[in-house]
């Protein structure tokens, strides 16, 4: 009698990859998105840390000055893009920075003043010395924008609020446009008629960012009403899903929602006009 020879399968059948291929797919579907859930909870949670620090910054300028820096600083000659930012103002009351070596004479973009230098000191023991200048954290938002300058410095992704309209940033402090910052005037808590806890001081903004150090709309910026608002198209926001960070002039942070009226965005961007209270609904604590 014939003796039969069995056979034996290495792997795995058609059906059994298929079952494994689809059990996969649906663990991936369920998986990934709670990954990224997770991932962007976070990123909003470093934003919402990074403007509490730009406000606590802005504060202690206030508190050593007396109001908040000139929405531009440096020859008042030059056109306010030509000029320098705000932000170079708040190093040492942002922490342990030191004096930025810069002509301000000049304009920001001026290439025969790069490199640029910082003139700082340590401690233990005192000693001073210049290092290259480089931008502190408050700038850049972690789902932000990683395009540099021509010389190395980063754009940022929050911008001063000046208001209402393109020439708000030019308005007296009294105008029912005006927001916090301005051009070639400061402001102090004293000129937010409406409220320090309803008045926007910076937002994020993923639209034309341009470089730290820059004046003008750079670090700037107006609204008109007219156009979108919050979101990847509008005005502000546009780096975390369904709107934007924003901080208020008493230095709390809210979530705006791409869903925000441009009339309760309007009142929450003067320091003069009436306000309007936000629903809950379209701003999240």
């Amino acid at each position: 009698m014939a003796s039969r020879v069995a056979h034996y399968r290495n792997g795995f059948s058609r059906i059994e990859v298929c079952v494994v291929l689809v059990t996969l797919g649906l663990l991936a579907a369920i998986t990934i998105p709670a990954v990224q859930s997770a991932r962007e909870s976070a990123r909003q949670t470093q934003c919402r840390y990074t403007l509490k620090q730009l406000a606590l910054a802005l504060h202690n300028y206030h508190d050593a000055m007396g109001s908040f820096p000139y929405g531009c600083i440096g020859n008042p000659v030059l056109p306010a893009e030509k000029r320098w930012s705000w932000y170079l103002c708040l190093g040492n009351h942002w922490g342990h920075y030191g004096t930025p070596i810069i002509d301000y004479t000049r304009p920001w973009d001026d290439p025969t003043l790069r490199p640029l230098r910082l003139h700082t000191w340590r401690n233990e023991p005192f000693e001073e010395f210049d290092v290259p200048l480089v931008p502190f954290p408050v700038i850049k938002c972690p789902n932000g924008t990683r395009s540099v300058y021509s010389d190395g410095q980063p754009l940022t992704d929050y911008v001063g609020t000046a208001g209402i309209a393109t020439d708000a940033a030019l308005l007296p402090r009294s105008s029912n446009r005006s927001g916090v910052w301005a051009y070639n005037e400061r402001s102090s808590l004293a000129d937010v008629k409406d409220g320090i806890s309803t008045t926007l001081i910076a937002i994020e903004t993923n639209t034309q960012n341009g470089c730290w150090l820059a004046g003008g709309y750079a670090t700037i910026r107006d609204y008109s009403p007219d156009d979108a608002s919050i979101g990847h198209d509008g005005q502000f926001g546009g780096l975390h899903h369904g709107g934007g960070m924003a901080v208020f002039v008493d230095g709390h942070v809210k979530f705006l929602a791409d869903a925000i009226s441009p009339d309760v965005l309007t009142s929450l961007l003067t320091i003069a006009g009436s306000e309007t209270v936000a629903d809950s609904a379209v701003m999240s604590p």
